[in-house]
């Protein structure tokens, strides 16, 4: 990581040669997205919540979507899918990146009406792109006092 965040043009290469050859593996593993392609889309509910309720182009995508990883890791925790300190690396690794740990605050109320629309939503229940040990990943939904739960452990109040 320390190569990556110091911009070391082999270290990147690299990082986006594997990147690539990963997400091809699991698009050609999974073509109609059914199953394992959804852990292409880890922390994309949170953050497609985050893009729209601020209005697209206040965050970038990807700052977003790292915020949003660290909210569906504090999710997948709270389910009992990862322990707490797994929750806490990923966490710390989003902010070594620099990006945003905490969301604004849209309400959770609003967050909800959100994500209720986004493409993973099945018969109006969110579901999420969740983490367990290592290497493992799902979706699934989760139960909506939880949901809550996590937006509120996971925003910076007054931040819009």
């Amino acid at each position: 990581l320390d190569l990556l965040l110091a911009r070391d043009r082999a270290a990147l290469k690299h990082a986006i040669q594997r990147s690539c050859e990963i997400k091809a593996w699991v698009v050609g593993q999974d073509e109609k997205e059914s199953g394992l392609r959804a852990i292409l889309n880890f922390g994309h509910t949170f953050g497609h919540a985050i893009e729209a309720g601020l209005g697209y182009g206040a965050w970038l995508h990807g700052e977003a979507v790292g915020c949003g990883m660290v909210m569906a890791a504090d999710l997948s925790a709270r389910l009992g899918l990862i322990d707490e300190p797994t929750a806490q690396r990923i966490r710390a690794l989003v902010e070594r990146t620099g990006l945003p740990v905490k969301g604004p605050d849209l309400g959770a109320d609003r967050y909800i009406e959100l994500m209720q629309v986004d493409k993973k939503a099945e018969g109006g229940e969110i579901r999420f792109v969740v983490v367990g040990p290592l290497g493992q990943a799902g979706m699934r939904g989760a139960p909506d006092a939880m949901v809550r739960e996590v937006i509120a452990a996971n925003v910076t109040p007054h931040l819009r």
